[in-house]
């Protein structure tokens, strides 16, 4: 802090820079999502991980790394809590019993059809049975579909879209939702 820095056309902003005299255009796009260049003048501050597009100034460094606007904003996006709420987590532990339980079905369901088709095949005449080969494939071929029609993929987007339609139904009732995961939590 306290340096001075030349801010011209084509370079970036090394810090959080005062304008001391001169006028520059920067394109704060990365930071901001703004698309247009935003005129800086005398006394105003120009954010670090910005680029000039047009002008020449001369500055006052204000702050450095994680002082900085680009810093802060970094700080806090590591602050939130990415471990998910008690929603997702019992979501997460219903799932992997679902999955348990249809594995265990499906293993059974083969185990079962295997035995089942070798003493079917038995009581056919010569001519019309099967190899066991293909009394397993089939077997497999039909734990597979079941097994694969009974993990429950769409519970996470159900939960979502539930939640989403309640921060709908708060909105026009005069809440402001900035989070899904705050429905569960208020509830």
């Amino acid at each position: 802090p306290g340096d001075l820095v030349m801010l011209a056309a084509g370079s970036a902003i090394p810090a959080d820079c005062w304008v001391n005299e001169g006028e520059i255009e920067v394109d704060q796009s990365a930071m901001t999502g703004e698309s247009l260049p935003v005129r800086f003048r005398r006394g105003e501050v120009c954010k670090m991980g910005s680029t000039v597009t047009r002008g020449e100034a001369h500055g006052t460094v204000e702050s450095t790394g994680p002082r900085t606007f680009f810093g802060r904003t970094a700080a806090m996006l590591q602050s939130v809590d990415s471990s998910g709420g008690s929603l997702q987590t019992l979501l997460f532990h219903m799932m992997l019993v679902l999955v348990s339980l249809s594995v265990a079905l499906c293993l059974s369901a083969f185990v079962y059809l295997l035995v089942v088709g070798e003493a079917d095949n038995a009581t056919l005449p010569d001519i019309q049975r099967k190899s066991p080969e293909d009394i397993a494939k089939s077997a497999l071929s039909f734990a597979v579909v079941v097994l694969v029609a009974s993990i429950p993929l769409a519970v996470e987007i159900v939960t979502t879209t539930t939640l989403a339609v309640g921060s709908r139904f708060l909105s026009s009732h005069g809440a402001i939702v900035t989070r899904l995961a705050a429905i569960e939590e208020m509830a």
